[in-house]
């Protein structure tokens, strides 16, 4: 039998282990060691048992597998390597009309969450990011959105502040027709999760030397 992702999974392998992430129930989980050697042969491409298929079943019942082609495939999530930091925002000369309208982003991004919840915003994400209309922008247009976010870093906005205002930032860069990527990681021994910017291999509203800590889950 085929399995590809259920919608709106995605996994990663962090430490010795197998993170998921489920954007429609927004919560992240991990496998039982048997469920996880099961789901790893099957992505390994290696030899199944008996066993095995009767776990991947009950993974395409109730977990993160589907037994259709509708699916995402079954790889884990890929991401570009950081190895740059945008410029602190301070030392970027802006425009007024620049802080109100990263301002306004970063206000309604936490209502969206509300509104729409994680999948719905992902998903407004993934439209707006496809009708970019400059794939590779410039520095200079990266870099003043970025300071205009940076400069407004004491807003308030929800309590996971990385992840409404990556959203924030994503969402003003698109609708300038600049691509980018809203990035999710993760990481185990403590778990935390974390949020981040980045265009390429750059950076835009955090450090190298921190999200470098987190395994990306989901590039968006």
């Amino acid at each position: 039998m085929g399995y590809t992702l259920a919608p709106g999974v995605s996994f990663c392998r962090v430490s010795d282990r197998m993170m998921f992430l489920d954007i429609k129930a927004d919560r992240y989980f991990c496998l039982s060691s048997t469920a996880e050697q099961s789901f790893a042969r099957l992505i390994d491409g290696a030899p199944t048992t008996e066993e095995d298929e009767i776990i991947l079943a009950s993974l395409a019942r109730h977990g993160p597998l589907t037994d259709g082609s509708h699916g995402g495939p079954l790889v884990p999530c890929l991401a570009t390597v950081a190895t740059r930091t945008a410029p602190p925002g301070l030392a970027i000369p802006l425009r007024p009309a620049q802080l109100l309208l990263a301002a306004g982003s970063l206000a309604l991004a936490p209502l969206r969450l509300r509104l729409f919840g994680l999948t719905g915003v992902i998903r407004a994400l993934q439209a707006r990011k496809a009708q970019a209309t400059i794939p590779e922008p410039h520095d200079r247009e990266l870099t003043a959105t970025a300071a205009a976010f940076a400069q407004l870093r004491y807003v308030a906005t929800a309590h996971d502040r990385c992840l409404t205002r990556s959203i924030a930032l994503a969402s003003r860069l698109y609708a300038q027709g600049l691509s980018a990527e809203l990035v999710l990681g993760v990481q185990l021994r403590p778990f935390a999760a974390h949020a981040w910017v980045q265009a390429g291999d750059r950076v835009l509203n955090d450090r190298v030397d921190v999200v470098r800590d987190f395994t990306p889950i989901l590039v968006v």
